[in-house]
């Protein structure tokens, strides 16, 4: 075989083999090339801004406290925060999208795609957008800002896409916190109960009711601590014709805590009527329920949003009168 003859074989073999690595190996031709999209130092980020093309946009700002707020108002879910942090941290090229894909990528991108801009103070460290699952929902197309290659983007040791993270949804990063005042600083504690008034009752701190079990009512003032709903519902699942409706119903108990410094909060509990999801659908009688024994909606005044809290994370607080009084 002639020289030039083999060279040329040669080159073919090395040709081939390298398209076929190219297309089977995952893209990481360089550690920039792979880690193009991740924001290695989130301790230093402070603001993260994500919108759609539909008009939902969130802002989530870092306190010097390192607690996070959303969209300037309400405390958001620190648990939902460091899952964020973490995602944009292992962010992973796996692969260019292919030309194939490419156009089909891009239009996902464009309608539907989500803008997130992480800054460090007042700069923009990065801009990413978030599109939908790839077909094998192993990866997520993402784009950087200012490029017009998408890319299909993984964390490792996570199966599935990663758009759900990003959301644009206020109520979806609200802390679901809904009590956590400390025992020692209630000020006066009042628990109403508007279907049986008789079980009713106001306690002042400074001088409980010789009539009360004092070991019951200091118990009842240390429970107001790290009570946690299940959720807010969004006006598109809980619309505002249903809330009107819901406020217009007889609570079922009204909890007002008066601080120290005069601070009050107050959470309007309402029954919650028996749904697809109740459990417990039939009583000691097997008679079907009305109302879900395990659930309430609960508003939190002051605001316009509706929980779903466990009966049994909040038996301890929704005490009554006969519950507290000495035997």
């Amino acid at each position: 075989m002639k020289k030039g003859t083999l060279l040329l074989l040669l080159l073919v073999v090395v040709l081939g083999a390298t398209v076929y690595w190219l297309k089977s190996k995952p893209w990481r031709s360089s550690a920039h090339a792979a880690e193009a999209f991740a924001v290695k130092d989130t301790g230093t980020v402070t603001r993260i801004f994500m919108a759609n093309k539909n008009g939902g946009k969130v802002l989530l700002e870092r306190q010097p406290s390192n607690v996070w707020m959303v969209n300037g108002k309400v405390a958001a879910d620190h648990t939902k925060i460091n899952l964020l942090l973490t995602t944009l941290h292992d962010l992973q090229v796996k692969m260019p999208v292919t030309e194939s894909m490419h156009n089909t990528a891009m239009a996902i991108l464009g309608s539907s795609g989500i803008k997130c801009e992480v800054y460090a103070g007042a700069d923009v460290v990065k801009t990413i957008y978030i599109g939908s699952e790839t077909p094998d929902k192993e990866g997520t197309f993402m784009i950087l800002e200012g490029e017009d290659q998408p890319y299909i983007i993984q964390q490792p040791g996570f199966i599935g896409f990663l758009t759900p993270r990003f959301h644009t949804s206020e109520v979806k990063w609200q802390s679901k916190l809904i009590f956590n005042t400390p025992a020692y600083n209630i000020k006066k504690l009042q628990v109403n109960y508007p279907q049986t008034p008789n079980e009713s009752f106001t306690i002042e701190a400074s001088t409980v009711q010789t009539n009360l079990d004092t070991q019951a009512v200091k118990v009842l003032f240390h429970s107001f601590e790290g009570l946690y709903a299940e959720g807010f519902y969004e006006e598109a699942v809980f619309t505002k014709r249903e809330r009107d409706s819901l406020y217009q119903r007889t609570p079922y108990c009204i909890i007002e805590i008066t601080t120290n410094s005069s601070k009050v909060q107050k959470v309007v509990f309402y029954e919650k009527p028996v749904g697809d999801r109740t459990k417990d659908r039939y009583d000691e009688n097997l008679q079907e329920r009305t109302i879900d024994p395990e659930k309430f909606f609960a508003k939190i005044e002051g605001t316009n949003l509706v929980a779903s809290v466990q009966e049994y994370a909040f038996r301890r607080v929704l005490r009554k009168k006969s519950d507290l009084v000495k035997r």
